[in-house]
């Protein structure tokens, strides 16, 4: 049960590692370029030798998905607000905790789509040999935030 438990909260905590930095959420587009994640894919677009119009393409992709998915937050934290206090009541009522419990798992459920949607395009616009080194990026990338998340977990614990 603990290894089941362990595996969940690992693949959410890849799957919001993935997602946080992001340049959509809110910025303005002036402060994507500078934010981590914006950086980043202008960077990979660079090593990946992509030409001007590539590049443009590339990075397109990442707003239009980083727009959707501020949405998808917002909907995500809105509902979570709703749970909590609906489980707060002295007796809450089963029926609504249900249904915002599958609302915020259809909202998470979005939030994956797109994501692999945006892989998806992304890699569209990427030769075979672009695709296999933006994947190797992505996945050094995931790893270096779940380490960052770790040390900030421990760092968080140890204060308590």
């Amino acid at each position: 049960m603990k290894r089941t438990a362990k595996i969940w909260l690992t693949a959410l905590a890849l799957l919001l590692a993935a997602s946080l930095p992001a340049p959509g959420w809110g910025l303005a587009k002036e402060e994507a370029k500078t934010h981590p994640w914006g950086v980043e894919k202008e960077r990979l677009a660079k090593e990946l030798n992509l030409s001007p119009e590539k590049t443009k393409d590339f990075l397109a992709v990442n707003e239009k998905y980083e727009k959707s998915r501020k949405e998808i937050f917002e909907a995500i934290k809105k509902d979570e607000d709703q749970l909590a206090k609906l489980l707060a009541e002295p007796k809450p009522d089963e029926a609504r905790v249900k249904g915002m419990v599958t609302a915020i798992t259809q909202d998470f459920d979005k939030l994956t789509a797109s994501f692999k949607a945006q892989r998806q395009e992304e890699m569209a616009v990427l030769t075979p040999l672009q695709q296999g080194k933006f994947i190797l990026a992505l996945k050094k990338w995931h790893e270096e935030m779940c380490a960052r998340y770790e040390k900030t977990g421990e760092k968080q614990e140890e204060k308590k």
